[in-house]
């Protein structure tokens, strides 16, 4: 009971308030529309505006919300929409679904692929 909340990726706090259901919640907005939502929290350490790191302590669990015991519910947000939370934080999905999706497409912006298009027609 009441461990330690423990920040998964470097960002910006941009909520930290009573959330309905999920009780005391903290949102950390990573950039590119990726955020990460700590919810049903005993104790919150840090302040909107704050910036955190991997590793940081930002508060205890709890049961805040519509619980019926002391835990951490964790999420991921892309564009304020919450998503599986298990493929974000396994590296392989990341690079196969995002890094080389993003690297295909600078790629393509900075004119270094044959595979441009034009899709004005």
């Amino acid at each position: 009971k009441r461990a330690d909340i423990i920040v998964t990726n470097p960002g910006k706090v941009i909520y930290k308030d009573y959330l309905g259901i999920y009780g005391d919640t903290v949102i950390i907005d990573h950039g590119l529309g990726l955020g990460s939502l700590y919810a049903h929290t005993s104790s919150i350490n840090v302040e909107v505006g704050n910036e955190v790191k991997t590793g940081d302590k930002i508060g205890n669990t709890g049961a805040t919300g519509a619980v019926f015991g002391d835990h951490l519910h964790f999420g991921m947000l892309v564009q304020g929409i919450e998503v599986n939370p298990n493929e974000w934080l396994d590296n392989e999905w990341i690079k196969v679904n995002l890094t080389k999706t993003i690297n295909d497409a600078i790629k393509i912006m900075n004119g270094n692929s044959n595979e441009t298009k034009n899709i004005s027609k």
